[in-house]
């Protein structure tokens, strides 16, 4: 799927492209790359939980070419014991303290909207989903990011992350 075809059509006939084109811009502010601050899931009934804890680590990066991964993980986990472990023992530790996923991104800004459009994750249900979630910056450098209910993680829950820049050297 090419999603970058409005603007380079728009180059050619030198002309810029139309607002709403869903474009992330070089000088974008939520391109660079983020350090997760804190997770919040909030379930229907009002029940608040930190899936990975208080201190969650994880990275998202944004490019100005419309790429992006992100990776986030329980900090303070425990690796079970190789020797004794099953299989599906195993299993449970990684998914349950480790999540990662790549793609393109695209944003609206005027709607306050980035949309991951995932080409590979670490959860196989989202390979080629799209994944929009609602952004808000407060200033340059703390970007809160909101995911819509998502009945594929946790039925019902909806997701705050709070990342703050991590300065380019």
């Amino acid at each position: 799927m090419i999603k970058y075809a409005p603007l380079a059509l728009a180059l050619i006939a030198g002309c810029t492209p139309e607002p709403g084109t869903n474009l992330p811009a070089s000088d974008h502010p939520i391109v660079g790359v983020w350090r997760l601050v804190s997770w919040e899931r909030r379930m229907p009934d009002g029940e608040v939980t930190l899936p990975y804890g208080e201190t969650p680590g994880g990275q998202i990066a944004y490019l100005a070419n419309g790429r992006m991964s992100a990776q986030l993980m329980r900090p303070d986990r425990v690796l079970p014991d190789t020797a004794t472990a099953t299989a599906g023992e195993m299993r449970a530790f990684i998914l349950g303290s480790f999540f990662s996923y790549y793609g393109d991104y695209t944003v609206d800004s005027e709607a306050g909207v980035v949309t991951h459009h995932v080409e590979g994750a670490l959860h196989l249900e989202w390979l080629d989903s799209d994944r929009p979630r609602a952004f808000r910056l407060e200033g340059r450098d703390r970007l809160i990011l909101t995911t819509a209910p998502d009945p594929q993680m946790v039925a019902g829950g909806v997701n705050t992350l709070h990342w703050e820049r991590i300065p380019s050297q």
